[in-house]
């Protein structure tokens, strides 16, 4: 088994339902950016015990491109969304 999926495992796995969107990722991708709401013990406020999922009520299309930020450092969005 290679390091890298080892350590995924060891990870916690993190579910954010984004106006009814659930997106998964690692805490560690979150982690990256401490000085950011998902990075930062702020997103606690919006956790659902219930559910143990994050909710924030926010463009779910969108969001896609802020979750692919954390994960590879760079900001991509979809050519539509310059119009908005």
């Amino acid at each position: 088994m290679a390091a890298g999926v080892k350590s995924k495992r060891q990870d916690e796995l993190i579910i954010l339902n984004v106006s009814g969107r659930r997106f998964q990722t690692w805490k560690n991708t979150l982690d990256r950016y401490p000085d950011t709401l998902l990075g930062s013990s702020e997103k606690e406020f919006f956790y659902n015990e219930e559910t143990k999922e994050y909710f924030f009520d926010r463009d779910p299309d969108l969001f896609r491109s802020v979750l692919n930020f954390y994960r590879t450092g760079k900001l991509h969005y979809p050519q539509r969304m310059l119009s908005v």
